[in-house]
């Protein structure tokens, strides 16, 4: 990887500097994003693509009358920027207006730290020949049976940035480096052929990818080998036993769709007017902590319009107790912008949380892996879904793949099964979970939880 120009947010800011003086002192905002990426593909036996190549971004964003404008434009040349920012004004005249617009203000804080950096100079010096080796050993650590049969294996490493600037006063950055992987694949036994699963993840220093590469590769190893010889299941609706992954999808997704402030107020949500009142089990707690220097993979020190993030306590004993908001759902709510904008340069911001995670207390049964697997008896442990999962409504209804079949503590992998719910209602019949929790692809964290009021159907 070329670390010639080793501050992506320097040619960032400059253009930004072009757009803001374009502007002539009226309102305007520019959201940054560049990376600089060296990406291996492994596939078909070999190695079919290795590319290097870069990407920058600026999304401009004006108001003139409470009327918005946004121009995405990949442009570099100041003349084109200095376009971009015109369309921007001319697309604003067409545009409704409204009163609830607005960029972000500086706050004591934005002149104390303006740039957040993490880059491991070990990552940023990786030789092309050294990435190749890492390649390897993601390889051979997710092809260490015979019969795993790996589909495709992806490796980058990546420089990016963000920046934000606006003609009140912000100005911030942040840039990291990392590298990841994705490993996709299944197990033949014979004439049997397992369900594709896939598992990744990322190191943001070199001390770090060896580890990272065995845990995620041998989560990818046990799953595909652990579907081999499924057996029927039942029918039933009743309790069923979430994986990790599953209630971050299920459980952690949900409650991040609806405190959402935008959702709310887009009638999207039921949650609306329900501060305070009990949308879970009032054993679980749900918070966001965008700044754990622990997961670098979700480190968000500010959000899409500038506001400096924080840890925000979404649910607290199953009380719906935080809703966020970016500027524009804050002022139409009458309150204030929470750090919760989200988005990127290809968009104008909506609402959202960072690295979400959930905890559970004294309300909720807790145990070992073990003893809720005897608590559920007989029933179904749900690893992947594939299938439809409405936010609002909360209806979903699919397929459990790479899933097991548990029979008075016998776990065994089982064929594909429909299972169907609703997620507003599953919150509420969380019964027991583990008690601690486990990793999941890209170093997310979260227990087993076990659910009431699933619908289970098998075809067998």
């Amino acid at each position: 990887m070329s670390t010639i120009e080793l501050d992506l947010n320097q040619s960032l800011l400059q253009r930004s500097r072009i757009a803001l003086q374009a502007a002539r002192d009226r309102n305007i905002e520019i959201f940054g994003g560049s990376s600089e990426e060296t990406r291996i593909v492994f596939e078909s036996d070999d190695f079919s693509v290795s590319t290097s190549g870069s990407n920058t971004r600026l999304g401009i964003r004006v108001l003139e009358d409470n009327r918005p404008g946004f121009v995405s434009t990949n442009s570099t040349s100041e003349q084109a920027i200095e376009q971009a920012v015109q369309e921007a004004y001319s697309i604003s005249r067409l545009s409704p207006t409204s009163e609830h617009y607005g960029f972000a203000s500086p706050e004591p804080r934005h002149q104390s730290q303006t740039d957040f950096v993490h880059q491991d100079a070990g990552l940023l010096n990786l030789t092309e020949s050294e990435i190749i080796e890492v390649a390897e050993e993601v390889i051979s650590r997710a092809s260490s049976d015979p019969r795993i049969r790996l589909d495709r294996m992806e490796l980058a490493v990546v420089r990016d940035g963000r920046t934000i600037l606006n003609n009140h006063g912000i100005e911030l950055g942040m840039r990291r480096a990392y590298i990841n992987w994705t490993a996709m694949g299944m197990a033949r036994d014979g004439d049997q052929v397992t369900s594709f699963d896939y598992d990744g993840g990322v190191a943001f220093s070199v001390p770090q990818i060896s580890q990272r590469i065995e845990s995620s590769m041998k989560r990818f190893s046990e799953s595909v080998l652990g579907s081999l010889n499924p057996g029927p299941g039942n029918s039933y609706k009743g309790l069923v036993l979430l994986h990790p992954a599953l209630v971050r999808q299920f459980v952690l997704g949900t409650v991040s769709a609806n405190a959402n402030g935008k959702s709310q107020q887009d009638g999207t949500s039921p949650w609306k007017e329900m501060m305070g009142e009990l949308v879970c089990s009032s054993g679980i707690n749900i918070h966001e902590d965008p700044l754990d220097l622990d997961r670098l993979e979700t480190y968000i020190p500010f959000d899409r319009e500038g506001h400096f993030t924080g840890r925000h306590e979404l649910v607290r004993e199953g009380k719906l107790a935080f809703v966020g908001h970016n500027i524009y759902s804050a002022s139409k709510a009458g309150a204030r912008a929470t750090g919760n904008s989200s988005g990127g340069s290809g968009g104008t911001p909506g609402v959202g949380f960072f690295n979400v995670k959930l905890e559970l207390n004294e309300n909720l049964d807790q145990g070992d892996f073990d003893q809720l697997v005897k608590r559920m008896g007989s029933g179904l442990l749900i690893k992947r879904f594939s299938g439809n999962a409405d936010p609002s409504s909360g209806h979903f209804s699919g397929v459990a793949k790479n899933s097991f079949w548990v029979e008075n503590g016998e776990i065994r992998p089982v064929k594909e099964v429909m299972v169907s719910g609703n997620l507003f209602e599953m919150l509420k019949q969380i019964v027991a979970g583990t008690d601690r929790d486990f990793e999941v692809m890209g170093g997310a964290r979260a227990p087993y939880l076990l659910v009431d009021g699933v619908s289970v159907t098998s075809g067998q």
